[in-house]
């Protein structure tokens, strides 16, 4: 078993102690639902109803082991966007959990509508939809500093069927809604990944 491996059963198990929803996006996320492909780290939304549940949820894991490494705030919602965590399986403090809290918007929709599959031997794990995935990637994507972006965008596009660019559409269109576009149209996004 691999470092992030050990790290993604860990924090699942820990998340899976609280009552919160969550739902694995990010390289692991995309490789649930196309081809497995390399990553360094694990990352998961986690619905949360203000601030002070993502705080009480970070106290929580700091006593189980993990150490804060980073926190974002998304600025145009006042939010507590992003924790990057320290993974206390293993001794490589550069093995990075990323809980995002408010980094979208819709955290709680995605968690919400995650399907649970087994994305390792013996772990099944609420998993986000293609077209979640989709709005997340372009919200996300930085060709600069992360070229696998786009291999993802090209992954979990040629996997999608028409439910699920639906619903990249409507995740895209209800991030610019609620002002986590961070400037970007994430519709126009879209139409061009599609051609349209």
């Amino acid at each position: 078993m691999t470092r992030v491996e050990k790290a993604l059963r860990r924090i699942v198990a820990d998340l899976e102690r609280t009552s919160l929803p969550f739902a694995l996006v990010g390289g692991f996320g995309v490789s649930a639902r196309t081809e497995p492909r390399f990553t360094r780290d694990v990352d998961l939304v986690v619905a949360v109803p203000d601030d002070a549940a993502a705080e009480g949820l970070l106290a929580e894991l700091g006593g189980r082991g993990y150490v804060i490494v980073a926190a974002v705030e998304q600025l145009a919602a006042g939010r507590l966007a992003t924790a990057r965590l320290a993974s206390p399986s293993t001794r490589d403090d550069e093995l990075i959990v990323d809980l995002l809290f408010a980094s979208s918007g819709i955290e709680g929709e995605i968690a919400a509508r995650a399907e649970a599959l087994e994305v390792l031997s013996q772990l099944v794990v609420p998993v986000a939809r293609v077209g979640d995935l989709l709005a997340l990637k372009l919200l996300a994507r930085d060709d600069d500093v992360r070229p696998l972006d786009a291999a993802d965008l090209r992954a979990l596009r040629s996997v999608a069927g028409a439910d699920d660019l639906g619903l990249a559409r409507e995740a895209a269109e209800l991030i610019q809604r609620r002002g986590y576009a961070r400037g970007r149209d994430l519709v126009a996004a879209l139409d061009e990944l599609l051609g349209t």
